[in-house]
């Protein structure tokens, strides 16, 4: 499945409307948020159709998952919206987090708590505001034109001292040759659920995080929530190779895949949007001077024009 699909969900006391821009969708909240009453209106719906008193608009099926055998009930839904209620035993399982990679299905996850083994973008987090019966879903994390999110007590500009990347190999190469001579130090934390760990050893720097937001979304609550975040910014694009293909350096990039990658992204073979930026920049530079290898960064990447346009991407100086 890929796009944009619209939902619409009603009955007599309620009507919820959202869209779904990516296989995963976290909607988190307090309880009486209108969690609990989504997720049961579509699972009315899933069990008695029509006579449920519940009304689904959407061009892809909508059903609810439940907690009793979840395995054979998820093997028989293809090109769907799955619903899954918090509190789901299976929910924080790899054997879940595994089953959901090898579908075609777009997920909508009633959850409070971070779900660390599923690869889900910081931009589909999700809570439900309300007018009366009407519902909708409001993004729980924001940014600004540069992908950067912090608090709102935090100093709007920093001079930091050090760059930090979960990337270890052509993003940290990159961003370690960029900031050699900017007395900036950069480290790598290996993955991004290290990058907590690390910024808690290290609460007395001034830190820039750059790590791919297409797959962040466990991780931000914590990490926003930490008593240092004001000496943190946090900078989350979808991908290095994301930053690359946005700079313009690329003259073969399809400037509508960047614009809209919903239409673009097909979920049952990238279960995560940075998985498919990866594969098309090194697809699109195949035998080209700008020949892309995530092992070892590019010189060409290294020149000053191209890394400055890079950088431009997300960084202010």
């Amino acid at each position: 499945m890929k796009g944009i699909h619209h939902v619409e969900v009603k009955n007599r006391d309620a009507a919820f409307k959202f869209d779904l821009y990516r296989n995963i969708t976290i909607v988190k909240g307090d309880s009486g948020t209108g969690k609990t009453t989504l997720y049961e209106m579509i699972a009315d719906h899933t069990r008695l159709k029509e006579a449920s008193g519940v009304n689904i608009s959407c061009d892809k099926p909508c059903v609810a998952l439940t907690d009793i055998d979840w395995r054979n009930q998820l093997k028989g839904i293809k090109d769907s919206i799955v619903f899954i209620d918090e509190g789901a035993d299976f929910l924080k399982t790899k054997d879940f987090a595994g089953a959901v990679k090898n579908t075609d299905n777009y997920y909508v996850i009633f959850n409070r708590e971070s779900l660390h083994d599923l690869p889900y973008s910081v931009e589909e987090i999700y809570e439900i505001s309300a007018s009366g019966k009407f519902h909708k879903f409001r993004k729980v994390f924001r940014h600004n034109a540069k992908h950067v999110y912090y608090k709102e007590d935090a100093p709007k500009k920093m001079k930091y001292d050090t760059l930090l990347t979960e990337d270890s190999k052509s993003g940290y190469q990159f961003y370690e040759h960029y900031f050699k001579n900017n007395n900036i130090i950069c480290f790598t934390s290996g993955s991004n659920s290290a990058i907590f760990k690390w910024l808690k050893e290290n609460g007395d720097k001034k830190v820039f995080v750059i790590a791919d937001g297409a797959a962040f979304g466990s991780e931000i609550d914590r990490i926003i929530k930490m008593h240092s975040f004001p000496n943190i910014r946090l900078c989350l694009p979808e991908s290095f190779e994301w930053l690359i293909l946005r700079s313009g350096i690329i003259k073969t990039a399809d400037i509508k895949i960047l614009d809209d990658p919903s239409d673009h992204i097909e979920c049952s073979e990238n279960f995560s949007w940075e998985n498919f930026f990866e594969k098309y920049l090194i697809h699109i530079t195949a035998n080209t001077p700008f020949q892309y290898s995530k092992a070892k960064i590019n010189p060409v990447y290294l020149d000053p024009i191209n890394s400055e346009k890079i950088i431009s991407e997300i960084y202010v100086k």
